[in-house]
């Protein structure tokens, strides 16, 4: 029997190295608000491989302290599972495949932006060989770009992959022609860390709104069997764990 299952990705975004279970935390200012966010991710089969679950933990404002996102990927079946919680609602709700391409509330990061590889329910366009420097690390860089489902008509997603490595350093979300969001590495991390991005900006070129965040820890090991606790014990070890 033919095996349909697809190849897994070479390269799993914002890899941390030998880490197959790793958490950091971000900082952001957002209209003069300090946000803080406790990012984590544990890779099934080692670092970069299998089934990736990652969590995204609002720690300040204080208002919105409890709120997480949680994802589950299974690159083999090719299924993406989002779920989102906020202190206000009795259990967490997974989020519409038509809404898995916007953003987290009352920022300008992508779902998408947090997930291990390309959503699933991207398919990929012929690549049209163009090559550029970036200017932040000098090196050759290709585009990839992906066209979305019949859910979200007109969208299509380009990302610039280094060519030696797949590190993704920018990602473009369009509809049709308009330009609606960008995500941009603008400092990585060093060769230790599998140059794990420390600072990225976000923006809406229709508003011109945009957004910094930072990295404000290295990437410290977590135990894998953390994950398979409730949200509420990992957040606490996670937060242990990065001071």
């Amino acid at each position: 029997m033919n095996d349909v299952r697809v190849a897994v990705p070479v390269r799993a975004n914002l890899r941390a190295g030998r880490h197959a279970s790793y958490g950091f935390c971000i900082e952001a200012d957002l209209g003069h608000k300090p946000m803080r966010y406790l990012f984590g991710r544990r890779f099934a089969g080692g670092p970069g491989q299998g089934v990736a679950q990652t969590v995204l933990f609002v720690m300040e404002p204080a208002v919105l302290s409890g709120t997480y996102v949680w994802i589950v990927e299974d690159p083999f079946e090719r299924t993406c599972r989002v779920q989102t919680y906020l202190p206000t609602m009795k259990k967490p709700i997974q989020v519409l495949d038509r809404l898995v391409f916007d953003c987290l509330p009352l920022t300008d990061v992508g779902y998408i932006d947090l997930m291990a590889w390309a959503h699933p329910a991207l398919e990929p366009l012929v690549a049209d060989g163009r090559q550029e420097a970036i200017a932040i690390r000098p090196r050759r860089t290709e585009l990839k770009r992906y066209r979305g489902p019949a859910a979200t008509p007109g969208l299509h997603v380009t990302e610039t992959v280094t060519v030696n490595d797949g590190i993704v350093v920018a990602r473009l979300v369009h509809r049709g022609a308009r330009e609606i969001r960008r995500w941009e590495v603008v400092e990585f991390g060093d060769e230790t860390e599998d140059y794990l991005p420390k600072r990225i900006k976000v923006s809406r070129p229709d508003s011109g709104h945009r957004s910094g965040f930072v990295r404000s820890t290295r990437a410290v090991p977590i135990p894998e069997t953390a994950f398979d606790e409730a949200p509420g014990q990992l957040r606490e070890t996670m937060e242990r764990l990065l001071g």
